[in-house]
């Protein structure tokens, strides 16, 4: 939700009813809107009528002076995503309140959101005529000119503005210069926006970027370092300089910078974790242990802080220590990976039956995570040639949790390519669950080609899988597997061919380097062998003839979330058995 729609939302909802009352006790007074057209909106509101609503709002506004109502009624058409009318409205509302910035604000928002830069660029003088430091920047959020038409479009209208001079507007002009690539007129525009306001933080990141876009990097670099000089309490412009120090990969000045600001701000969270991680970064473990434990004192922070702990302590070579830190990690976004390095630490040492065990007790203690807990389970069995055991497990998993596609896809990988029947049965349960989901239609594309089996119906799939996902090389690969199952030697080379360049992996070389044997390439064969010996010289595939892939589904279209182990434990963790 845009900032300037977010005011709109909190004070609509809270002045519902207070409109309804008021229209109710006073009645139909003079520029009061009637109480029974707000009442019928309010209620084709709550039964799923939106539309209805706003255009019942829309006619009642576009009568009335009341703030409430025409606050009320541009909420309901931004929410029924209706925009022209919320334009209509808005600019109803300027009219009889020149001077309302809020309402000038949505205006402008409006009118650049439906590519009316005349009116955008009328509105914002209109703005800056009342607030000349107002801040614009934010008004493009969501809606920015995405094509060089349209950014030459709003250039041009705002060329034509007595205000065109002001810092904000000459900012609000360098960006959109700057994305069509006239780096010099973008440069000069924020300098001298940056001489009238020169402590805006704004402007400066943004003449840092246009510098570092043309490859001025010690300028740019230069630039902040003076900046940062001049106002070493901005602690924003101190993350971009860090941020831009890290992008440069000069880590060890912006691990110094860091220190610095770490001093100046000791309690400021921000600052100490990225302290930490890039002193992890840089080998230098023992300041990030310092940095995190800082952290634990801060609520906001506390799960980040044990899971880098545990980071930190993986790299320090204390494995008991990392476990008691990642088992503290209960923030949604990194309990997964927590587990998974628990589990990863655990199978590394030769605990595989204590990894299943609390993984088991996880999912009774966190029943929303179950499929992921379950997944990362059979995986655990999968890696050690446990797949009955595995098999097992899942079809438990999917029992009790019948609707879950990630586990359904989960059995999908694990079952044998001859056992195509109980692959359909839960691909079609997939399909039917996400039908536009574009690996489950890959899937059952490549299960049936790999069976040469209703061939046609593979192409479907999988031809649909690419209109929704294009350029993957797994759908790639599919779709040549499709046309060489079917003789097209040549649609399957020019197809696997696109596949081997985005993904140098081993088995679509292989595929088409049967692809190509089946086309009598002789020479382009001869040339990917030795290609692919070189990049694989391990590999004993390459020495027999013919070339032949593996059967099994393509493990590039494998989602995140069905391959929780997708880490391995360094070389330093490996040497135990599992039990």
């Amino acid at each position: 939700m845009h900032n300037w729609y977010a005011r709109l939302i909190a004070t609509s909802k809270r002045r519902r009813t207070a409109i309804l009352l008021a229209c109710l006790i006073s009645g139909p007074a003079a520029g009061q809107p009637p109480f029974l057209n707000l009442l019928t909106a309010e209620l084709a509101l709550s039964r799923g009528q939106g539309l209805y609503a706003a255009q019942l709002y829309q006619q009642t506004a576009l009568q009335s002076h009341a703030f409430n109502v025409l606050d009320r009624a541009l909420f309901i058409a931004l929410e029924q995503q209706q925009f022209e009318m919320a334009l209509e409205i808005a600019q109803y509302w300027v009219n009889i309140y020149p001077e309302h910035v809020p309402a000038l604000f949505y205006l402008a928002h409006l009118s650049l959101r439906l590519h009316d830069y005349p009116l955008a660029a009328k509105t914002l003088d209109q703005i800056l005529s009342y607030d000349p430091d107002a801040a614009l920047d934010r008004i493009l959020e969501g809606i920015y000119p995405e094509s060089a038409a349209d950014r030459n479009a709003l250039l041009n209208a705002l060329e034509q503005l007595d205000s065109r001079n002001n810092p904000s507007l000459l900012v609000m002009s360098a960006g959109l210069l700057s994305d069509n690539n006239q780096l010099t007129e973008a440069l000069a525009n924020v300098n001298i926006a940056l001489q009238k306001r020169p402590q805006v933080t704004a402007f400066i990141t943004l003449k840092a970027n246009i510098l570092i876009k043309q490859q001025q990097h010690q300028s740019a670099q230069q630039f902040l370092q003076q900046q940062i000089r001049t106002q070493p309490q901005n602690k924003s412009l101190g993350i971009f300089y860090v941020r831009y120090l890290l992008g440069r990969q000069l880590q060890r000045q912006a691990l110094a910078q860091l220190d610095r600001m770490t001093q100046q701000w000791p309690q400021d969270g921000e600052i100490i974790l990225l302290a930490a991680l890039v002193s992890i970064d840089q080998q230098r473990p023992l300041d990030a242990e310092k940095y995190l434990l800082q952290l634990l004192t801060q609520d906001a922070y506390i799960d980040q802080a044990y899971y880098y702990l545990g980071i930190n302590a993986e790299r320090l070579n204390r494995p008991e220590v990392a476990e008691v830190y990642f088992k503290k990690v209960q923030q949604d976004d990194l309990y997964r990976p927590s587990q998974q390095k628990l589990a990863l630490l655990r199978v590394a040492y030769g605990r595989l039956q204590e990894a299943l065990a609390a993984l088991t007790q996880e999912r009774v203690d966190h029943p929303d995570q179950a499929s992921f807990l379950y997944l990362l389970q059979v995986q655990l069995l999968t890696e050690y040639q446990q797949r009955a055991r595995a098999r097992q497990l899942l079809d438990e998993a999917i029992e009790s949790l019948p609707n879950q596609a990630e586990l359904l896809y989960g059995r999908v990988l694990l079952l044998e390519p001859e056992d195509l029947i109980q692959a359909e049965r839960d691909l079609n349960r997939l399909l039917s669950l996400e039908p536009d989901n574009p690996t489950y239609l890959n899937a059952y594309a490549y299960a049936l080609a790999n069976q040469n089996r209703n061939l046609d119906k593979a192409q479907r799939l999988a031809v649909r899988a690419d209109q929704l996902a294009p350029n993957q090389s797994a759908i790639l690969d599919t779709l040549g597997l499709i046309a060489l199952q079917q003789n097209r030697a040549d649609d399957a080379i020019a197809l696997l061919k696109r596949a081997y360049q985005i993904d140098f992996k081993l088995t679509i070389g292989l595929r088409l380097g049967q692809a190509l044997q089946s086309g009598k390439r002789q020479q382009d064969y001869d040339n990917l062998l030795q290609e692919l010996r070189q990049r694989y010289p391990q590999e004993p595939r390459l020495n027999t003839a013919p070339l032949s892939p593996d059967r099994a589904l393509p493990s590039s279209a494998l989602p995140s979330s069905a391959s929780p182990l997708s880490e391995r434990p360094s070389a330093r963790l490996t040497s135990g058995q599992p039990r």
